[in-house]
Order: C-alpha cells, then structure tokens, then sequence
C-alpha cells in the first residue's frame, strides 16, 4: 500500500474550507480504508492514467507527496512522467457544456441555486486546469481561472460566491447563498463564454 497527499494541502492554499485530499494506492478490495476520506485506485488503474496521460495522472505526478510505503518505495515516482495530454478539446468542451447548462438553468429559475452555482464553479476551474495542462504550462488550483494569462476577468467577490456554493454543494460548509449574491454571480458570469472561447483559439492555433 502506498498514501499520498495531493490538493491544496500541498500547494499551501490551506484556508477554513480545505480538507487534506488522500490517495491510497491498493492491490485490491481494502475495506479498512475509508472512501469518504481517501481515494482509492488500484495500481493497475494509475498504470492506465498515467499511460493514458489524464489530467489527474498530471495532478498527483506534480503535485503529490508521499506519506506511506509499506515497501519502502515511491510508486507513483517510479511511473515516471505521464504520457502527453491529448484530450483537452473534447474535455474543454464538456466543461463548457455544463457551465451553459447550469448558467442556463440558474437564470431561469432560482431553485437549486446552490448547486447551479457550484456547477459553474467546477466548470470554470476545470476549463482552466484542462486548458493549462494542454499549453504546458499547468495549474492545478482552485484559483486556475485567476491565475491563467488571459485571465478570467471576474470580480473577486463573484468568484468567492462560487467557491462558497461549491463547498457548500460538497462538503456542507460554509455562510449560505444569499439572493441577492446569486444575482450578483450570475451578472458577473455573464464573460465566462467568451473567455472559454479566447482560450479555445489559442489551444486551436
């Protein structure tokens, strides 16, 4: 069995609504390992990632540590590097697809607000991690949008109401989403199209 660290928690983005995200590498069924704590993959399946050259084999190749080996060794180090990610179109749209869905959804009604919300959230964040990895230069935070060159030029304040909702939609943490905030993230939304399209040129040329 071999543990690892991955996330925030290594990154140093620690704040009140971080958890410490957990791997645990296995041979086969582990019942004495929680699922509600740690992810579980079989050795067999991170071959398979890593060869497939998927965004999470990236993730846990630049990004983990290592807490536990009960041989001694470092599996996902000695997997080496993952193969190239080549799937950033087809992954980039379905991002897209479900912020349209969920932008969509949140306007034309109020009703589960919270979890339309931290849909954007997921695809937004998951547009820029994806879109990153595939220009080589990846970013892996909850900020990725942020962080990209260009940038999501979102206020602040707006972006906070989605990391909230999406804490509270996963975790149950957190101030609740007032209504006048929706209004206020859905206002400020309103760029993330042409934004995810800006990218898309530049993945295309």
């Amino acid at each position: 069995m071999h543990i690892y660290a991955f996330g925030s928690v290594c990154r140093g983005e620690i704040d009140h609504g971080s958890d410490v995200d957990l791997l645990a590498c296995v041979n086969g069924p582990s019942p004495r390992i929680d699922p509600q704590k740690y992810s579980i993959y079989r050795y067999e399946r991170l071959k398979t990632i890593w060869n497939e050259g998927n965004p999470f084999a990236w993730h846990l190749h630049l990004e983990s540590k290592l807490l536990f080996s009960s041989d001694g060794t470092d599996f996902l180090d000695c997997l080496g590097k993952p193969a190239p990610y080549r799937t950033s179109l087809d992954d980039c749209e379905k991002f897209k697809q479900l912020f349209d869905r969920s932008y969509q959804e949140l306007q034309t009604s109020p009703n589960s607000a919270v979890f339309h919300l931290s849909c954007m959230f997921l695809a937004v964040r998951n547009y820029a991690t994806c879109h990153s990895l595939s220009v080589g230069r990846p970013i892996f935070s909850r900020y990725s949008p942020l962080m990209l060159k260009p940038s999501l030029h979102i206020d602040p304040a707006a972006f906070s109401i989605l990391t909230r909702a999406r804490l509270l939609s996963t975790r149950g943490y957190g101030e609740n989403i007032q209504p006048e905030e929706v209004s206020v993230a859905i206002k400020a939304a309103a760029v993330v199209p042409s934004w995810m399209e800006t990218l898309k040129s530049e993945r295309l040329q």
